[in-house]
């Protein structure tokens, strides 16, 4: 059975976080994922999320790291970057830029209550 199916795969993992987090945070408005442009497929690569909260200071970029949590199915370690709405936009802008090799992918959305 391969990783993907099992929902072992980095993929399924950031999503799942970044599912968990909206879950917990209701003040998160948006996750998007960041990547590695050279580094993403070595499985030692943390998984990167960049959280917008409208509630949280304006500090810049602040990577914070969390080691893997098997029991909650996190089965990488992963770096959590958390801006203000005001901060995305430099970021998109290249105001403000990321640390080397990282660029914003793909968004997740808030999942349905359920």
């Amino acid at each position: 059975m391969s990783t993907a199916t099992t929902g072992r795969s980095k993929d399924a993992v950031a999503r799942r976080l970044a599912e968990s987090h909206y879950r917990v945070d209701p003040s998160i408005k948006r996750i998007f994922r960041i990547v590695s442009r050279h580094r993403e497929q070595d499985e030692n690569e943390p998984i990167k999320l960049l959280e917008v909260n409208e509630e949280t200071t304006m500090s810049g970029i602040v990577p914070i790291g969390f080691g893997p949590h098997e029991p909650s199915g996190i089965f990488f370690r992963s770096i959590i970057v958390e801006v203000r709405p005001e901060e995305l936009e430099r970021i998109r802008h290249g105001e403000m830029p990321l640390p080397k090799d990282w660029e914003v992918s793909q968004e997740y959305c808030r999942p349905e209550q359920t």
